[in-house]
Protein backbone atom coordinates (compact mmCIF):
# COMPACT_ATOMS: atom_id res chain seq x y z
CA UNK A 1 0.00 0.00 0.00
CA UNK A 2 1.49 3.34 -1.05
CA UNK A 3 1.80 6.38 1.18
CA UNK A 4 -0.40 8.34 -1.26
CA UNK A 5 -3.19 5.77 -0.84
CA UNK A 6 -2.81 5.88 2.95
CA UNK A 7 -2.99 9.67 2.92
CA UNK A 8 -6.10 9.63 0.73
CA UNK A 9 -7.88 7.16 3.00
CA UNK A 10 -7.01 9.26 6.05
CA UNK A 11 -8.31 12.35 4.26
CA UNK A 12 -11.57 10.59 3.42
CA UNK A 13 -12.05 9.45 7.04
CA UNK A 14 -11.35 12.92 8.45
CA UNK A 15 -13.53 14.62 5.84
CA UNK A 16 -16.33 12.13 6.41
CA UNK A 17 -16.30 12.68 10.17
CA UNK A 18 -15.78 16.42 10.33
CA UNK A 19 -17.41 17.45 7.04
CA UNK A 20 -20.52 19.55 7.46
CA UNK A 21 -23.49 20.65 5.35
CA UNK A 22 -24.70 24.25 5.16
CA UNK A 23 -28.40 25.07 4.77
CA UNK A 24 -29.57 27.69 2.26
CA UNK A 25 -33.25 28.63 2.24
CA UNK A 26 -35.68 31.52 2.33
CA UNK A 27 -36.94 32.32 5.82
CA UNK A 28 -40.67 31.65 6.01
CA UNK A 29 -41.61 33.24 9.30
CA UNK A 30 -40.73 32.40 12.89
CA UNK A 31 -37.87 30.02 12.21
CA UNK A 32 -36.42 28.05 15.16
CA UNK A 33 -33.77 30.16 16.90
CA UNK A 34 -30.55 29.42 18.74
CA UNK A 35 -32.42 29.96 22.01
CA UNK A 36 -35.28 27.64 20.96
CA UNK A 37 -32.90 24.76 20.31
CA UNK A 38 -30.78 25.49 23.38
CA UNK A 39 -33.80 25.17 25.67
CA UNK A 40 -34.85 21.74 24.37
CA UNK A 41 -31.22 20.60 23.73
CA UNK A 42 -31.91 19.11 20.28
CA UNK A 43 -33.75 19.87 17.05
CA UNK A 44 -35.52 16.54 17.53
CA UNK A 45 -37.13 17.88 20.71
CA UNK A 46 -38.60 21.00 19.13
CA UNK A 47 -42.42 21.20 19.06
CA UNK A 48 -44.13 19.87 15.96
CA UNK A 49 -44.47 22.83 13.60
CA UNK A 50 -43.84 23.27 9.86
CA UNK A 51 -40.67 25.36 10.25
CA UNK A 52 -39.24 23.05 12.91
CA UNK A 53 -39.98 20.15 10.61
CA UNK A 54 -38.11 21.93 7.81
CA UNK A 55 -35.04 22.07 10.02
CA UNK A 56 -35.41 18.42 10.97
CA UNK A 57 -35.79 17.42 7.31
CA UNK A 58 -32.53 19.19 6.58
CA UNK A 59 -30.80 17.28 9.36
CA UNK A 60 -32.30 13.99 8.16
CA UNK A 61 -31.01 14.58 4.64
CA UNK A 62 -27.54 15.45 5.91
CA UNK A 63 -27.47 12.20 7.90
CA UNK A 64 -28.79 10.25 4.90
CA UNK A 65 -25.87 11.55 2.89
CA UNK A 66 -23.45 10.21 5.47
CA UNK A 67 -22.52 13.34 7.43
CA UNK A 68 -22.82 14.07 11.14
CA UNK A 69 -22.74 17.86 11.18
CA UNK A 70 -25.31 20.33 9.88
CA UNK A 71 -25.41 24.14 10.05
CA UNK A 72 -28.43 26.40 9.62
CA UNK A 73 -28.42 30.18 10.00
CA UNK A 74 -31.77 29.99 11.78
CA UNK A 75 -30.50 28.24 14.90
CA UNK A 76 -26.69 28.02 14.78
CA UNK A 77 -26.06 31.73 15.39
CA UNK A 78 -26.79 33.38 18.72
CA UNK A 79 -28.22 36.56 17.23
CA UNK A 80 -28.82 38.00 20.69
CA UNK A 81 -25.05 38.34 21.17
CA UNK A 82 -23.71 41.02 18.84
CA UNK A 83 -20.09 39.79 18.89
CA UNK A 84 -21.18 36.27 17.87
CA UNK A 85 -23.48 37.63 15.16
CA UNK A 86 -20.77 39.90 13.73
CA UNK A 87 -18.17 37.13 13.70
CA UNK A 88 -20.64 34.81 12.00
CA UNK A 89 -21.46 37.33 9.27
CA UNK A 90 -17.80 38.00 8.49
CA UNK A 91 -16.99 34.25 8.47
CA UNK A 92 -20.02 33.11 6.49
CA UNK A 93 -18.40 32.98 3.06
CA UNK A 94 -15.55 30.80 4.35
CA UNK A 95 -18.01 28.47 6.10
CA UNK A 96 -19.86 27.89 2.84
CA UNK A 97 -16.63 27.55 0.87
CA UNK A 98 -15.20 24.96 3.31
CA UNK A 99 -18.41 22.93 3.64
CA UNK A 100 -18.78 19.38 2.36
CA UNK A 101 -21.87 20.66 0.55
CA UNK A 102 -24.67 23.21 0.71
CA UNK A 103 -28.27 22.03 0.61
CA UNK A 104 -30.71 24.49 -0.95
CA UNK A 105 -34.37 24.08 -0.05
CA UNK A 106 -36.74 25.61 -2.62
CA UNK A 107 -39.98 25.84 -0.66
CA UNK A 108 -41.82 27.46 -3.55
CA UNK A 109 -40.89 24.85 -6.15
CA UNK A 110 -43.51 22.13 -6.42
CA UNK A 111 -42.75 18.47 -7.04
CA UNK A 112 -42.24 17.18 -9.61
CA UNK A 113 -40.12 20.19 -10.48
CA UNK A 114 -39.60 21.31 -14.04
CA UNK A 115 -36.98 23.41 -15.78
CA UNK A 116 -37.20 27.16 -15.24
CA UNK A 117 -38.41 27.06 -11.62
CA UNK A 118 -35.15 28.47 -10.24
CA UNK A 119 -35.61 31.80 -12.00
CA UNK A 120 -38.76 32.63 -10.06
CA UNK A 121 -37.64 31.19 -6.73
CA UNK A 122 -37.79 33.50 -3.69
CA UNK A 123 -34.45 32.02 -2.65
CA UNK A 124 -32.87 33.44 -5.82
CA UNK A 125 -33.65 37.06 -4.91
CA UNK A 126 -32.17 37.07 -1.38
CA UNK A 127 -29.12 39.26 -0.77
CA UNK A 128 -27.30 36.41 0.99
CA UNK A 129 -28.00 33.95 -1.83
CA UNK A 130 -25.11 35.16 -3.96
CA UNK A 131 -22.40 33.87 -1.62
CA UNK A 132 -24.44 30.78 -0.70
CA UNK A 133 -24.50 29.92 -4.40
CA UNK A 134 -20.95 30.87 -5.39
CA UNK A 135 -18.87 29.80 -2.37
CA UNK A 136 -19.65 26.05 -2.01
CA UNK A 137 -17.95 23.53 -4.25
CA UNK A 138 -20.90 21.14 -3.95
CA UNK A 139 -24.59 22.15 -3.97
CA UNK A 140 -27.81 20.14 -3.87
CA UNK A 141 -31.21 21.67 -4.72
CA UNK A 142 -34.41 20.24 -3.24
CA UNK A 143 -38.02 21.02 -4.12
CA UNK A 144 -40.90 21.59 -1.69
CA UNK A 145 -41.28 17.84 -1.04
CA UNK A 146 -37.58 17.38 -0.27
CA UNK A 147 -36.94 15.64 -3.57
CA UNK A 148 -33.84 16.45 -5.67
CA UNK A 149 -34.57 19.27 -8.10
CA UNK A 150 -35.40 17.91 -11.59
CA UNK A 151 -35.03 14.46 -9.97
CA UNK A 152 -31.28 14.90 -10.38
CA UNK A 153 -29.66 12.39 -8.01
CA UNK A 154 -26.10 13.22 -9.04
CA UNK A 155 -23.23 13.85 -6.63
CA UNK A 156 -23.19 17.61 -7.22
CA UNK A 157 -25.77 19.82 -8.88
CA UNK A 158 -22.97 22.19 -9.90
CA UNK A 159 -22.04 19.44 -12.34
CA UNK A 160 -25.52 19.41 -13.89
CA UNK A 161 -25.47 21.39 -17.18
CA UNK A 162 -29.25 21.83 -17.08
CA UNK A 163 -29.40 23.19 -13.54
CA UNK A 164 -26.34 25.39 -14.00
CA UNK A 165 -27.79 26.82 -17.19
CA UNK A 166 -30.93 27.78 -15.27
CA UNK A 167 -28.84 29.49 -12.60
CA UNK A 168 -26.72 31.29 -15.15
CA UNK A 169 -29.88 32.62 -16.79
CA UNK A 170 -31.42 33.62 -13.47
CA UNK A 171 -28.47 35.55 -12.00
CA UNK A 172 -26.75 36.57 -15.25
CA UNK A 173 -23.43 34.91 -14.40
CA UNK A 174 -21.73 32.45 -16.78
CA UNK A 175 -22.22 28.92 -15.45
CA UNK A 176 -18.45 28.40 -15.55
CA UNK A 177 -18.04 31.21 -13.03
CA UNK A 178 -20.74 29.72 -10.78
CA UNK A 179 -18.92 26.40 -10.57
CA UNK A 180 -15.38 27.75 -10.09
CA UNK A 181 -15.87 31.14 -8.38
CA UNK A 182 -13.30 32.60 -6.00
CA UNK A 183 -13.36 36.09 -4.42
CA UNK A 184 -10.80 37.18 -7.00
CA UNK A 185 -13.21 36.45 -9.86
CA UNK A 186 -15.48 39.02 -11.53
CA UNK A 187 -14.85 42.73 -11.82
CA UNK A 188 -15.72 44.96 -8.86
CA UNK A 189 -18.56 46.71 -10.67
CA UNK A 190 -19.98 43.36 -11.78
CA UNK A 191 -20.12 42.13 -8.19
CA UNK A 192 -21.88 45.31 -7.11
CA UNK A 193 -24.31 45.05 -10.01
CA UNK A 194 -25.29 41.54 -8.93
CA UNK A 195 -25.88 42.76 -5.39
CA UNK A 196 -28.12 45.57 -6.62
CA UNK A 197 -30.62 43.06 -8.05
CA UNK A 198 -31.23 41.32 -4.71
CA UNK A 199 -33.67 41.92 -1.88
CA UNK A 200 -32.69 42.40 1.77
CA UNK A 201 -34.88 42.46 4.87
CA UNK A 202 -32.33 44.80 6.45
CA UNK A 203 -30.74 47.45 4.23
CA UNK A 204 -27.35 46.74 5.81
CA UNK A 205 -27.39 43.20 4.40
CA UNK A 206 -26.85 44.57 0.90
CA UNK A 207 -23.28 45.32 2.06
CA UNK A 208 -22.77 42.61 4.67
CA UNK A 209 -23.69 39.82 2.25
CA UNK A 210 -20.73 40.93 0.10
CA UNK A 211 -18.07 40.80 2.82
CA UNK A 212 -16.72 37.41 1.78
CA UNK A 213 -17.12 38.00 -1.94
CA UNK A 214 -14.93 41.12 -1.68
CA UNK A 215 -12.67 39.72 1.09
CA UNK A 216 -13.72 42.82 3.01
CA UNK A 217 -12.65 43.78 6.54
CA UNK A 218 -15.66 45.95 7.39
CA UNK A 219 -17.42 45.05 10.63
CA UNK A 220 -21.20 44.65 10.65
CA UNK A 221 -23.14 47.12 12.74
CA UNK A 222 -26.89 46.87 12.36
CA UNK A 223 -28.45 50.27 12.73
CA UNK A 224 -26.09 52.10 10.36
CA UNK A 225 -28.55 51.70 7.48
CA UNK A 226 -27.35 52.73 4.01
CA UNK A 227 -24.01 53.80 5.50
CA UNK A 228 -23.05 50.10 5.49
CA UNK A 229 -22.79 50.12 1.71
CA UNK A 230 -20.89 53.40 1.87
CA UNK A 231 -18.32 51.84 4.21
CA UNK A 232 -17.92 48.88 1.85
CA UNK A 233 -17.41 51.18 -1.15
CA UNK A 234 -14.92 53.31 0.82
CA UNK A 235 -12.87 50.22 1.59
CA UNK A 236 -12.98 49.04 -2.02
CA UNK A 237 -11.82 52.44 -3.29
CA UNK A 238 -9.03 52.59 -0.67
CA UNK A 239 -7.82 49.07 -1.47
CA UNK A 240 -8.05 49.09 -5.25
CA UNK A 241 -7.82 52.82 -5.99
CA UNK A 242 -10.80 52.58 -8.33
CA UNK A 243 -13.12 55.54 -7.90
CA UNK A 244 -15.04 54.36 -10.99
CA UNK A 245 -16.79 51.73 -8.81
CA UNK A 246 -18.85 54.57 -7.37
CA UNK A 247 -20.64 54.76 -10.71
CA UNK A 248 -22.04 51.23 -10.58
Amino acid sequence: MTKELDDERIRQVVTGFFGYFMFSHAWQGQEPSFQDVSVVKSVWNLPDAPLNEKLRNFCKEVRRRGHNWAWSDTCCIDKATSSVLNQSLTSMYKWYADSAATLVFLAGVAHPSSGGDLTGSVWMTRAWTLQELLAPKVVFFYDSEWKPYLNDTGDNHKESPEIMQELAHAIKIPHGTITTFTPDDLAIREKLRLASTRNATYVEDVAYSLIGIFKSDIRPHYGEGVDALGHLLEEIVARFGEVTVLGW
